[in-house]
This record gives structure tokens, sequence and C-alpha cells, in this order.
């Protein structure tokens, strides 16, 4: 569900819709955002392979 009405927490002005279908987490203005830093935290997420595949994908490319 997309929230088209918001404000921001800063300073209480409407959120952009466009920002809110976007970041629809978003708790503060673009300006706000810009002047402040953004209010989304991207969580960490693993990107790769572990070890052991790496070196079976490297073996099989070096025979």
């Amino acid at each position: 569900m997309v929230i088209y009405f918001k404000t921001c927490e800063i300073c209480g002005q409407a959120i952009n819709k466009g920002r809110l279908e976007a970041l629809p987490l978003t708790r503060l203005c673009i300006d706000c955002a810009k002047t402040f830093g953004s209010d989304i935290k991207d969580s960490n997420t693993k990107v790769g392979m572990d070890q052991d595949t790496y070196c079976d994908l490297l073996g099989a490319v070096r025979s």
C-alpha cells in the first residue's frame, strides 16, 4: 500500500507524491533529505559467493 499524503517530520511540509511512490517509508521531504541526509537506511545485502564456490569455479576455468 502506497501512502500518497505524508508530512515531513522536520519541516512539516507535504512530501511529494512521486517521492512517496519511490520511497514509501520516507519521513522527510526532498529538501530536508538533501540538507540533513536521507532517512532511508539500506540493509546490507551479501553479494557474491562463498570462498569454496569461488575456488570450484576458478578450478573449472583453469582446467
